[in-house]
Parts: C-alpha cells; sequence; structure tokens
C-alpha cells in the first residue's frame, strides 16, 4: 500500500470536502459528475479516487477548446471553439467515453507500423495499462489521430456551488513527445490531487502539421505552441467553474512540454495567462527545440510526399488541398528516419521557429535574444519558476539512434571510430559545430579517460554523460540562470533515484538487445513519481519518491515554493516506522551564493555548483 502524502499521515493534509450531490448540476446526469460551464455548456465526466488516501476528485476529459484545424484551416492559427451546448444536455467528458477511440483524438502521429511495430510510445504505454489495452487492441493504424485534436482535461478534488468557491491554484500540463508525439493519455491525476489544487492537461498540433514555418501567412510556424497558449486562455476564461483560480495558474512541461514552458515564458503573447513554471528536462535554447532552417526542412519533407517546392505557393497549395494528413504524418516519418541513419536527430520541420510571417507572431528572434533583451530591462513581476534534468539524459539520445545508426553502422564494435570520431559525429547532431577539431579534443578530454577512447564498454558512462549534457542538461541549465538574471526567483533539481520502474521501457518497447545502453535515471523517468496511470510497479521506497516530488511540485503550485513551511515534506523512508524529518529548505538559485539545487532521490539534499556533475553525475559532489 503506498504511503500517505504530505508528512505522510493522512491528518497532516488539509483537504477540502467535495460537493454534495444535491450540489447544482450533479443531480442531473446519473452515471457522473457534471459541470455547466459558461461559454461552454454541461459537461459529464467521471469521479475518480487518488492512490493513496482515496480522495474522491472529479476528472473531465476531451474537452474541446479549438476548432477543427483540418481543412482551409490547416496550418492556421487555432481558433476558439464554440459552446458545446446550451445546458440541457450533457457533454460526455467521461473516462469511459474517452478510452473508448482515444488514439482517434490525439492530433495526427505516427502510429503503429509508421516506422515499426512499436513506433509510438504513447501506445506502448496503452498496452501496458489493461483498460487502454482491451480498447485499442487492433485498432490503431499508421498513423494516430485527427486535425480536430483540441482538447484538454480537466481534474479538480471540489466543483464549486452557489455558496462557495474555493479557487483552488491551477497546474496546466503540457506534455512532450519530441514535438511530433504525444497527448495527456498518461498524464493522470492520482497523486497531486491528494492536494488542493486542479490539473489541466491540454493537447496540442506536433509535428509539421504544428511546426512547418515558411514565409507564408498561411503557414507560418509554431501553430503549436499558439494551440497551447488557445489552451491557456480557455482555463483563464473557464477554470473558475472547475473550482480553479484563473490568478494562480502555474504551466508545467517535461521534454518539448519542457521547452514549451520556456518559450511561453519569453512569449509576449503569453505573458498574461500564467503566473509561474515548471520546465523539466528542456528548453527552448536546447539545440533541438529551435529549427534555424525551417524553410529549408520543410522543403526536405515536402520533398519527400511528392510535393513542388520551388514556389511556396505551389507548395502551400499541395500541403493544403492535395495531400492527407497520413500524406504529412508518413512523410515526416521517413524524414527523421532518413536523418537518424546518418546520426542526425531529425527535428528540422517539426519544432518552433522565428516567424516572418503570420497574423499571430509567437516569437519572431531567437529565444537567445529574448532572455538576453529581459536580463537587460527586466519584465514587471517576475515570474517564479522551477527547472531540472535527470541524471543520465544521454541514454534516451543513445537509445534514439541504435537502431537507425548504431547497429547499422557497426559503431559499437568500431575502435577507430569510437576513438576518433564518435563524439564530433555526436556533437554536430546535437548542434556543436567546430571545424578546428579543439573544441572536440577538450570535450573528449573532460568526458573519457584516453585509455577507454576505442571500447564501447569502457566510453558508455561518458558517452551518456556527454550527450545528456549537450541535449538536455546545458540547456536546462543556461534558460534557468538567464531568468534568474532577470530577477525571476529560480529553483533547480537534478533528479537522480533509479526506480524499478522507468519510461525506457516505454521510450524503446521492447528494450535493447544485450542492453548495450544502461538506462540510469532516463529521460521522462520524473513523470512516474508525479502522475498516476495503470502501468508502473513502484517499490515501499519508489512510493516515498512519489511522494516526496508529487507534493514539492504541489507546494510550488499552491505556495509559490516547493519546500513551504506551510507545508512540511518528510525525507524518504520506506522503513515499518517512517520517521518524521523534515527535508531541507530548497533555496532559490543564486551565482553569487554557490549556486544552490536540490539532489532528489533516496536522500534528497542541497548541494551547489551543478556544472560540476555533467562530467560524472556518480562522483562525490556533497560539497
Amino acid at each position: 500500500m503506498p504511503p500517505s502524502q504530505g508528512g505522510r499521515r493522512p491528518d497532516s493534509l488539509c483537504l477540502l470536502a467535495g460537493p454534495s450531490l444535491a450540489a447544482a448540476g450533479i443531480l442531473d446526469c446519473l452515471t457522473g459528475p457534471c459541470v455547466t460551464v459558461p461559454g461552454v455548456g454541461k459537461l459529464q465526466g467521471s469521479w475518480k479516487e487518488t492512490q493513496v488516501t482515496g480522495r474522491q476528485y472529479f476528472e473531465f476529459l476531451g474537452i474541446p477548446f479549438g476548432e477543427d484545424t483540418g481543412g482551409a484551416h490547416r496550418f492556421g492559427p487555432p481558433r476558439a471553439k464554440g459552446p458545446l451546448n446550451d445546458g440541457k444536455d450533457a457533454f460526455d467528458a467521461s473516462y469511459l467515453n474517452y478510452i473508448t477511440d482515444w488514439w482517434d483524438h490525439v492530433c495526427p502521429q505516427q502510429g503503429v507500423g509508421a516506422h515499426d511495430e512499436t513506433s509510438n510510445p504513447l501506445l506502448a504505454l496503452a498496452a501496458g495499462d489493461p483498460q487502454l489495452n482491451r480498447t485499442t487492441r487492433g485498432l490503431p493504424g499508421a498513423v494516430l489521430g485527427s486535425e480536430d485534436c483540441l482538447h484538454l482535461a480537466v481534474h479538480t478534488p471540489v466543483l464549486p456551488d452557489a455558496a462557495n468557491n474555493p479557487k483552488l491554484p491551477v497546474m496546466v500540463y503540457i506534455h512532450g513527445g519530441s514535438f511530433m508525439l504525444g497527448g495527456y493519455i498518461g498524464a493522470g491525476a492520482g497523486k497531486l490531487l491528494e492536494r488542493d489544487m486542479i490539473l489541466v492537461s491540454i493537447q496540442y498540433r506536433v509535428g509539421p502539421l504544428g511546426f512547418f514555418c515558411l514565409p507564408d501567412d498561411e503557414i507560418a510556424g509554431n501553430m503549436g505552441l499558439l494551440d497551447q497558449l488557445l489552451a491557456l486562455r480557455w482555463v483563464n476564461d473557464h477554470i473558475a467553474a472547475f473550482g480553479g483560480d484563473p490568478d494562480r495558474v502555474t504551466i508545467q512541461g517535461e521534454s518539448a512540454g519542457s521547452a514549451s514552458v520556456t518559450y511561453h515564458m519569453i512569449s509576449p503573447l503569453s505573458e498574461p495567462y500564467f503566473h509561474q513554471a515548471i520546465a523539466e528536462s528542456g528548453s527552448a535554447l536546447s539545440s533541438w527545440a529551435f529549427d534555424s532552417t525551417p524553410e529549408k526542412h520543410a522543403k526536405e519533407i515536402g520533398d519527400l510526399m511528392g510535393c513542388p517546392t520551388d514556389t511556396v505557393t505551389g507548395f502551400k497549395d499541395c500541403l493544403k488541398n492535395q495531400k492527407t494528413k497520413e500524406d504529412i504524418v508518413l512523410a515526416h516519418v521517413k524524414y527523421f528516419t532518413g536523418e537518424r541513419a546518418e546520426a542526425r536527430m531529425g527535428f528540422g520541420g517539426s519544432v518552433p521557429c522565428a516567424q516572418t510571417h503570420g497574423p499571430q507572431r509567437f516569437i519572431d528572434q531567437h529565444p537567445k535574444d529574448y532572455l538576453m533583451a529581459n536580463i537587460a530591462k527586466p519584465r514587471p513581476n517576475p515570474k517564479r519558476a522551477i527547472f531540472g534534468a535527470n541524471k543520465h539524459e544521454g541514454s534516451f539520445v543513445l537509445g534514439m539512434i541504435y537502431k537507425s545508426y548504431l547497429v547499422p553502422n557497426e559503431v559499437m564494435t568500431d575502435e577507430h571510430f569510437l576513438r576518433y570520431l564518435f563524439s564530433e559525429t555526436l556533437l554536430e547532431a546535437l548542434g556543436l559545430k567546430d571545424d578546428s577539431g579543439v573544441i572536440y579534443e577538450l570535450i573528449n578530454y573532460r568526458f573519457f579517460a584516453n585509455d577507454d577512447l576505442g571500447v564501447w564498454e569502457k566510453m558508455i558512462d561518458g558517452m551518456i554523460n556527454m550527450v545528456g549534457t549537450f541535449f538536455i542538461k546545458a540547456s536546462s541549465y543556461e534558460f534557468m540562470k538567464d531568468h534568474a538574471l532577470t530577477g525571476a526567483p529560480s529553483y533547480y533539481y537534478s533528479f537522480e533515484h533509479y526506480g524499478e520502474s522507468s519510461l525506457w521501457n516505454f521510450l524503446f518497447p521492447g528494450g535493447i538487445p544485450g542492453d548495450p545502453i544502461p538506462r540510469g535515471v532516463t529521460h521522462g523517468d520524473e513523470l512516474i513519481y508525479i502522475f498516476s496511470t495503470g502501468v508502473f510497479t513502484l517499490s515501499p521506497l519508489d512510493w516515498e519518491i512519489a511522494r516526496v516530488m508529487s507534493n514539492l511540485w504541489a507546494n510550488f503550485v499552491i505556495y509559490g515554493d516547493p519546500t513551504a513551511p506551510e507545508f512540511p515534506i518528510w525525507m524518504p523512508d520506506d522503513s515499518a516506522q517512517p520517521g518524521e524529518v523534515a527535508m531541507p529548505a530548497w533555496p532559490v538559485w543564486r551565482d553569487v551564493a554557490g549556486s544552490a539545487y536540490l539532489k532528489i532521490d533516496a536522500t534528497p539534499e542541497v548541494r551547489h555548483n551543478y556544472v560540476t556533475t555533467w562530467e560524472d553525475p556518480d562522483a562525490d559532489h556533497s560539497t
């Protein structure tokens, strides 16, 4: 049985009572709770329970916030959804209705057979959940989803009535997936809603349909980010009907979702619609998160689907009027598969850009330019934020290119390549170009012992550390530092708990034969301890880490301080008689005060100078 939350004792929770069945609107629906949202209509959801104390909460899934993005509106800015009904008949936002055909309602992306039998982690995740597996088996095809996909989910512990609106703080989750995959199917609220907060999870256009960026007003780029912005506006307008406070909104994301969060932190368009941020493993400064040559990449993908690319007008007509969503998604799969066969990441044509056109320009400069401008002239009311990364982010990158590059080119047994060319090849793929070779030599010197070069088994730890640094860690830390220099209170963490379960099994379904790449604490593993799904088996210690993680995040959402004194969090203790030793206070990062950050594992502690861990996170960095 998992331990209770917060201070570990159930009576330490300040839980709001849920509404009685006599609350307005509840008796209108017999099979689930109902809420009437002004401007939206009546919604029927589901009753759910948290994973620890069994606290009841309300879940509303598949709520449209934007109109269909297909047809004449393909590649265009999103349009707000009109009312769903007049309040007489409820829109079915129940869990049962959602899982019946969830794969048809994600935004278009690769599915079964588009690359290989298990190419989409969403499908692997669903296969591990008994309820989801029953509904999806044999049904999804090579492309999942619909262009009518701008939907969100709301999870709340209490619905307001005429006498009381609790005005709870809100966390809006933006999913990851390399800007080309994903949905909110795995983002359950069963851990977080032990606390008095609301969780909203959103979908947005991914891949070329969300991020093709041309010098044309009709395919101007950043459509996926504009989708996210429209969802934030929906939350601002409507979350009060679910018991939420539109003036206390924290945006949170992981991987591409984390990069998205940081894009909202620099875009003037997003400024009014959120108040705090949590960015897990990635930023707008990550090499994979910004396309500096978007037209080139779009044309390369266009060539693969047989579109004329010599003029923007002809290319646009082909994309909008002649090709199906399947044509576009499968051409993109072919493109990034070919890129990875050349040891490149293949993110071009499907990530944010600096727009030169469009009626709504989310950003029109490089992200670093916005950060430098904010340092020179800080905005009023800087937004508090948490940033961080996982201990072994690099294992994910090596896994990405395992089948497409490492195995076909026999890299793991090529002593000459490993010794002299590996670092150069991977670092160029991650955006570091050095024609002199000097930087590559310096990096080799820092991450590898000279006698280990040329031998895969001896180099693998250094490879994971090097690739993780340049793929995730350095850009996450740099964005945090620049944000802190604007005067914004900023926290940094390193997640280092190696648990029994891992997202590795869903990022790479079936594993990698021979285990040549140790998963470590890989990309996305922290999500297991924040969200609830039906697929992970947690040990008693894992549950303790989940208690700590979910409460750190909840404290930040509620109080703006992850270790707020109003809700002390006890140290992890999976013994039969756990103690109540408070975690150390997580200090705000300050460059002049030792650059403190929080190491999160079985013995959380405040450490200093995170940069020194990049070369070897297993060394003693306790001082």
